[in-house]
């Protein structure tokens, strides 16, 4: 009759792999987190039904308060320094977004002219801003 008991082997949790997932969830999330990117002018957007498409690009944004006054990237521009600032900006590239972001009480004027200097300037992809209905109640 053997009295002795059997030694249990002693287990050890090895954390390292757990470790390693914590910082690759950490860096996956500080990866693919986004920020919103607001505008400091106070604008009445009109607005769409149509759903936006969120992608990350480098756009140019021009702005039109409801006195008129026009905006490139938030800092004020008169009508004559309008073509030189959205080539500075653009870097004479064509192909770069620009959003238009008019007021709904701003002229229709104001718009066709800054989309007549965009079109001398061969700039294609114009998108202008809007909101949807169910965002106009929570502004």
């Amino acid at each position: 009759m053997n009295l002795r008991q059997k030694k249990r082997p002693d287990y050890m949790v090895d954390i390292a792999p757990l470790i390693d997932v914590v910082f690759l969830m950490l860096i996956f999330f500080m990866v693919s987190t986004t920020f919103n990117v607001t505008s400091s002018l106070k604008l009445e957007l009109p607005s769409s039904h149509a759903t936006a498409q969120q992608k990350e690009v480098k756009q140019l944004t021009i702005a039109i308060n409801a006195d008129g006054k026009l905006f490139v990237q938030d800092k004020p521009v008169a009508d004559s320094e309008l073509r030189s600032r959205i080539l500075n900006a653009t870097h004479g590239d064509p192909n770069m977004r620009v959003v238009l972001r008019a007021d709904s009480e701003s002229h229709h004027k104001r718009t066709v002219f800054v989309l007549d200097t965009l079109q001398g300037l061969n700039i294609s992809k114009i998108g202008i801003a809007t909101i949807s209905p169910d965002d106009q109640g929570n502004q």
